[in-house]
């Protein structure tokens, strides 16, 4: 989730790295990354020209939508919001991953707020770009939401957070099987750390349920997005490294040796 964090700068980035090369150096380890400035508004063209140039090809950037759509308007009366920047991130091109609608946490399941998502999701979801509903109320789970996704290729997040385990995490993935052909997840928590340059909360237990619970539903899908926040357990990349590894992946490479670009 995001790149420009300083407490990376030596035990992930190179010990010299600037604020403007964070990304660059980013690509060189991890394929894919969470913004998260998008969710307070709609990224310069210029911007995302320069996210575009400073990723490798083979990259993908996923991109929160923004709170005027989720949060102030509550989903009502944004089409045309909604699709200036879902225009604005297409120009990502093919490092266009997914787009994040991240709902308010105390958007909960009434009436009114179901009848505003289903039809702004029923009307304005794009069929060229993947678009997953995070959801932080788990009276929003039932059959008509999950069926909602699979009719309008929708991923449902599944997140492990001081809200969900990994169980009800499990759970929205299994029912979501047969509709979008990629899963989203995160990680996060609230613990509040001074620093993130190191774990500092052992989640094995976790990533090992986890792990397995990955290595069932990617059976399934195309691709899975996974981005973790610092909080989680206190430095992003090595929890990143640690599930990759559980899942029998290649380690992401060392970067802390400096290169030139």
């Amino acid at each position: 989730m995001g790149w420009q964090e300083k407490d990376w700068v030596g035990p992930f980035y190179p010990v010299d790295t600037t604020p403007k090369d964070m990304l660059a150096q980013y690509g060189r380890s991890l394929s894919s990354v969470e913004v998260d400035s998008s969710f307070y508004g709609r990224p310069r063209a210029t911007t995302v020209d320069e996210w575009n140039a400073a990723a490798p090809a083979d990259f993908r950037f996923s991109l929160k939508v923004p709170r005027e759509v989720t949060h102030k308007r509550r989903f009502k009366d944004v089409g045309e919001y909604f699709g200036f920047f879902v225009e604005r991130v297409r120009t990502l091109g093919p490092k266009l991953g997914a787009i994040l609608m991240q709902c308010p946490p105390d958007f909960g399941p009434s009436a009114g707020n179901r009848s505003s998502l289903f039809e702004f999701i029923d009307t304005y979801a794009p069929d060229d770009v993947k678009l997953a509903l995070e959801l932080r109320d788990a009276g929003w789970f039932d059959d008509a939401l999950f069926a909602l996704a699979r009719d309008k290729h929708v991923a449902i997040v599944a997140a492990e957070s001081e809200r969900f385990d990994v169980t009800a995490a499990s759970e929205i993935l299994r029912r979501q099987r047969g509709g979008a052909d990629f899963l989203y997840c995160r990680w996060m928590s609230d613990v509040p750390f001074e620093h993130f340059n190191q774990i500092r909360v052992d989640r094995s237990e976790s990533l090992a349920a986890w792990a397995a619970v990955l290595a069932e539903e990617r059976k399934y899908v195309a691709d899975i997005y996974g981005y973790v926040s610092d909080d989680y357990a206190g430095h992003a990349p090595a929890t990143v490294r640690d599930l990759l590894a559980r899942l029998g992946e290649s380690a992401p490479p060392d970067i802390t040796t400096p290169t030139l670009f």
